[in-house]
């Protein structure tokens, strides 16, 4: 009787793993919904963005994005992700500088890798995307447009946590930063489109 209740302990605690795997699997980017039997859900970016990857202590104080003033190199990105780990917002929350960078590439063609090999630089400002200026836009404007960023599967379960009503961002409360700074969300960033690959993006050094 005691190893009959032994095995049927065993089986529940084995099929509980196993769903808490599946569950968590469906986490990761990339991850096929029509594989998951679940409906496509659109994976914004935007203001959560900032929530995970905004500024650290250790970094440096924010820049003004639009006194860029170095020399700028054009960059032709043909998928995601662009390689580019972690942007942060410049003076009052304006425009994208990237704060880290891939530091390499697993094969060739990696995307990930396609910052490393372009050059990408740490403190260099998103100048433009496709042609259009983002050095003054909200920085949470600019994430959504680009869309890029490879999430770890607790990331990714706060998108998918939104998706399902539940609030996860401070779009009408704001967010606030390290500094003591407060950057005020009024985008909609509904409305916000992502670029199409391949993207052409201008970096300007400071």
């Amino acid at each position: 009787m005691a190893r009959s209740r032994t095995s049927a302990l065993s089986v529940a605690v084995a099929l509980g793993c196993s769903a808490v795997a599946y569950n968590l699997s469906a986490a990761f980017v990339g991850s096929s919904p029509q594989l998951r039997g679940g409906p496509a859900v659109a994976r914004g970016v935007g203001t959560d963005y900032l929530l995970r990857n905004g500024p650290k202590d250790a970094d440096p104080p924010a820049v003004d994005t639009s006194k860029a003033a170095g020399a700028t190199v054009d960059i032709e990105f043909k998928k995601r992700p662009f390689g580019i780990a972690r942007y942060v917002p410049g003076v009052g929350g304006k425009g994208a500088v990237v704060r880290d960078v891939t530091q390499k590439t697993r094969y060739p063609g990696d995307p990930q890798g396609q910052a490393f090999v372009a050059g990408v630089q740490a403190d260099w400002v998103l100048k433009s995307v496709n042609g259009q200026d983002v050095s003054g836009m909200d920085f949470f404007v600019v994430m959504q447009m680009l869309d890029d960023e490879v999430m770890d599967p607790v990331a990714a379960m706060s998108l998918n946590l939104k998706a399902s009503g539940v609030k996860t961002d401070l779009r009408n409360d704001g967010a606030e930063r390290t500094q003591g700074e407060k950057f005020a969300i009024t985008s909609d960033l509904d409305k916000v489109a992502v670029v199409d690959m391949p993207a052409k993006l201008v970096y300007q050094q400071m």
